[in-house]
């Protein structure tokens, strides 16, 4: 983007794009605004239009640490510039003294010896009112620090590749390009950043590679009143409640209490407005939690919320991810930022999840009522909790399974299961919403139904690739002694 000047003119803007670091102070000004800078005279201009600052480099009156930033563009910083190219060399301080002094030499000639003597005389000081006759460019002069010809070891390049991490002043990202950043288009749209307020991590061979904010924050969900009529107009009518739609989120809330152990894994959505929740995880820990792996990188996980369409950011519990590893491409190990407050108030619908016993596994060989519970599906909406009665299947039943996923080991530490009801399982909630039970797609959870009617854990749906199908799915159990050592690793670090 660099194409006017001398190559030291370009070469000198190259090492002064790194301002970001170095510059002093931040002001919000315009282009053309006056600086309150106290070193130098300067306007607020973008960093490539500065044409005044090579001199002032060059000349040692400023140095990277001493320009001042007033903003940002998505294309580069706004820097304080000088208004008036430097006129002198570098200021250095006098070693001397600063006293002036005038000298008077006399000299006595004999015939046998010579004598030399030397009278001096300091000129007083200015009259203080002298003072009002000082130019503006006098009266700024002595305010300039001296300072030294900036050198190439006083310069420290910071990290700018693609993928890490930067922050700006008004969020925290990854330095990406402007086309491969997805939200700048919607963040502009929505208004809720300006050009200015993207910050420009370094210029690239193509394109500029800004400070990409991936990371938004939780915004509750907003529904907008009635409408506004004309006199006379009839006030809208009020949708009737469908009686599917109340069944469906009356068994969900029903069914929140046996699923404490349960946590909603919440991703962006793709205008990064807003976070969808899919995938369902289990408690392992106070701060670990297990998944799908085909759940890909969710950005925090929410706590004891039937309905995800009713998720607020300010009552309900949510918890930080900051660490994901996966096991065999099978399951996903989810590492929280803050261990979870059990036992407290806002924690009172969260638990660690009660895993199946050795006796309970054998049983379920005989008897016992097997359910997949997790969060419906919808077309870019979120859904309420569903429980789906599923039944136990030969292994040979899920032998002609694709295994998309490329899971490890697919057969071995794995139960066959397919949903009892067939076909019908998987309809919508109701007519009014796209919800619907994808066991195989949603992370869903196997649990074994106790005699006393409590739950619990059993399996993990694999991620073959599997989607709203009725047909017989693998689950991963939670019983492997591979699977084990490898929670007991994670703990330790």
């Amino acid at each position: 983007m660099l194409r006017r000047g001398e190559t030291g003119f370009i070469s000198a803007l190259i090492f002064t794009s790194l301002c970001l670091g170095f510059c002093r102070g931040y002001f919000s000004l315009e282009v053309g605004d006056p600086c309150p800078t106290e070193n130098y005279r300067s306007r607020c201009q973008v960093l490539d239009d500065c044409e005044t600052l090579v001199s002032h480099l060059k000349t040692g009156r400023l140095t990277l640490r001493t320009v001042m930033n007033c903003g940002y563009t998505s294309r580069s910083e706004k820097i304080c510039c000088p208004v008036e190219d430097a006129q002198s060399a570098v200021r250095i301080v006098p070693t001397d003294q600063t006293t002036r002094s005038t000298t008077t030499t006399s000299t006595f000639t004999t015939t046998s010896t010579t004598t030399t003597t030397t009278t001096t005389t300091t000129t007083p000081p200015p009259e203080p009112w002298l003072d009002i006759f000082q130019t503006d460019h006098e009266f700024v002069q002595q305010f300039v620090v001296p300072t030294e010809r900036p050198t190439r070891n006083s310069i420290s390049i910071r990290d700018t590749f693609d993928g890490a991490e930067c922050k700006a002043p008004l969020y925290e990202g990854q330095c990406r390009a402007v086309s491969a950043c997805p939200s700048v288009e919607p963040l502009l749209s929505q208004g809720r950043l300006r050009d200015e307020d993207f910050t420009t991590c370094r210029e690239g061979t193509h394109e500029e590679i800004i400070c990409c904010p991936l990371s938004l924050p939780l915004h509750p969900r907003v529904l907008s009143g009635p409408r506004l009529g004309l006199e006379g107009d009839s006030p809208p009518a009020e949708p009737s409640e469908d009686p599917l739609e109340v069944a469906a989120i009356a068994r969900a809330e029903g069914l929140m209490p046996h699923y404490r152990h349960l946590a909603a894994l919440a991703h962006p959505n793709a205008a990064f407005d807003g976070h969808l929740h899919h995938c369902a995880a289990l408690v392992l820990t106070p701060q670990l939690l297990v998944s799908a792996a085909g759940c890909e990188r969710p950005s925090h996980a929410v706590f004891g919320v039937p309905d995800m369409r009713d998720v607020d950011a300010d009552e309900d519990y949510l918890a930080d991810i900051v660490r994901l590893v996966h096991f065999q491409r099978d399951l996903s190990l989810i590492r929280l930022q803050e261990p979870l407050r059990l036992g407290s108030q806002t924690s009172a619908n969260v638990s660690v999840a009660p895993i199946c016993s050795q006796f309970e596994l054998t049983r379920l060989q005989v008897s016992g009522i097997l359910v997949a519970v997790a969060w419906g599906k919808g077309e870019e909406t979120d859904c309420p909790l569903y429980e789906m009665p599923m039944r136990l299947r030969p292994t040979w039943a899920c032998g002609d399974l694709a295994n998309y996923g490329r899971v490890q080991g697919l057969g071995s530490s794995h139960l066959c299961v397919e949903p009892m009801g067939g076909e019908r399982e998987l309809q919508r909630f109701s007519n009014s919403s796209t919800c619907a039970a994808c066991p195989a797609s949603v992370g869903s959870i196997l649990h074994l139904v106790r005699p006393g009617g409590g739950r619990c854990a059993l399996a993990i749906a694999t991620p073959t690739g599997a989607e709203c199908e009725a047909r017989p799915m693998y689950f991963t159990g939670l019983h492997s002694p591979q699977f084990r050592r490898f929670v007991e690793q994670e703990q330790k670090e």
